[in-house]
């Protein structure tokens, strides 16, 4: 009886660590195919579960010890490679300047809210909003009910922008600080706006803004076009002097080719290192949990602190970002794209393309 058990628990831990080795592995593979780039997601959940299948491994070790040296190889080579994606999202892996020390003319706030279209919780949300005091806030998934009922912030947060588009990809900006060149810009030829906006911080310097919601990868669909999208911001940030933030539910990891990519080519560097994985989304579900917003910036500014708030009734939560300017340190020069970036946004802008033609 032992040795049936030990057998059949051995099939079991076989094909459990086989299919974790492989989720684990594909999405290394660089297509725009929605189900590999799902897979992307959740890393973190997946090196879980692989840590607990290694639990069982020495019950059979004994009686199947080449077998169970195996599958005990094959787990640590799926746990390296999601360890390797997430090892710059651990806690404490950068350094953080002591909020003291910085002078309140170079402090930035900025906080982003996915508010979720069918969500009504809104005096939650503004409440959050009135107690943190952002300069900037974005909030995305706004139709024309959450633009009449977000009004009231513009009281405090005179300067903005708005594009309602009747869909899920409607947003609205507001700023305590002065706006100029406010462009809204549908990126990739795609029906899902963008912010584009000059911001004068308090020290007189003006700081570009890009804040997006691209698509996420659907079932059936390609993840290329999404890319498209964060390609095209990177292209306006590279192309912009001074310094420079990217916020927005990007409906991508910071750890995917993509947003790698992105950062690449606009030249922008993430705050979430150093503050571990904070995520984001799914508010409504215990397990998946994954960061999709994100605030990205371009060399120049010190992260004070990163905060995932409480939740607001949508499956977002709140991600508010402080932030301090160093004006002695200024952006690096764009580097060139490399062939295999140029190639991949081409086809992301090929595959955005097609799309639009349909």
């Amino acid at each position: 009886m032992l040795r049936h058990l030990r057998l059949a628990l051995l099939g079991v831990l076989a094909f459990a660590i086989g299919v974790a080795l492989l989720v684990s592995l594909v999405p290394f593979i660089d297509t725009g195919w929605w189900l590999v780039r799902i897979l992307d997601f959740p890393r973190l959940q997946f090196a879980i579960v692989t840590l607990l299948l290694l639990v069982p491994l020495p019950f059979v070790l004994r009686a199947h010890p080449r077998t169970a040296l195996v599958l005990a190889a094959a787990a640590l080579a799926a746990l390296a490679a999601d360890g390797y994606k997430l090892w710059p999202y651990r806690p404490f892996a950068g350094t953080a300047l002591a909020d003291a020390s910085c002078p309140d003319d170079r402090r930035l706030r900025v906080m982003i809210s996915n508010v979720l279209l069918s969500n009504r919780q809104s005096q939650t949300l503004l409440d959050e909003v009135r107690t943190r005091k952002p300069d900037l806030f974005l909030a995305m998934e706004v139709d024309d009910w959450w633009d009449r009922t977000l009004e009231p912030l513009a009281a405090e947060m005179p300067y903005g922008a708005t594009k309602i588009t009747g869909s899920y990809y409607g947003m609205r900006l507001f700023s305590r600080l002065p706006l100029s060149d406010t462009q809204v810009r549908f990126l990739a030829g795609r029906d899902t706006p963008a912010i584009v906006t000059g911001v004068r911080l308090r020290d007189g310097e003006t700081m570009t803004f890009v804040g997006l919601h691209p698509r996420p990868p659907l079932v059936g669909q390609s993840a290329l076009p999404r890319d498209a999208e964060l390609y095209a911001a990177a292209k306006i940030l590279r192309d912009r002097a001074g310094p420079a933030l990217m916020a927005g539910d990007l409906n991508a990891t910071p750890w995917e080719d993509a947003v790698q990519r992105t950062r690449r080519v606009a030249g922008l560097v993430s705050p979430r290192q150093g503050y571990g994985y904070v995520y984001s989304f799914d508010a409504h579900s215990w397990w998946a949990k994954w960061p999709l917003d994100q605030i990205d910036t371009k060399p120049g500014f010190t992260t004070l602190s990163l905060e995932r708030l409480a939740p607001v009734g949508s499956d977002h939560y709140p991600y508010l970002v402080s932030l301090c300017r160093d004006p002695d340190v200024t952006a690096p020069a764009a580097v060139p794209e490399s062939e295999d970036d140029s190639a991949r946004i081409a086809e992301a802008d090929r595959a955005a393309g097609a799309e639009a033609a349909r």
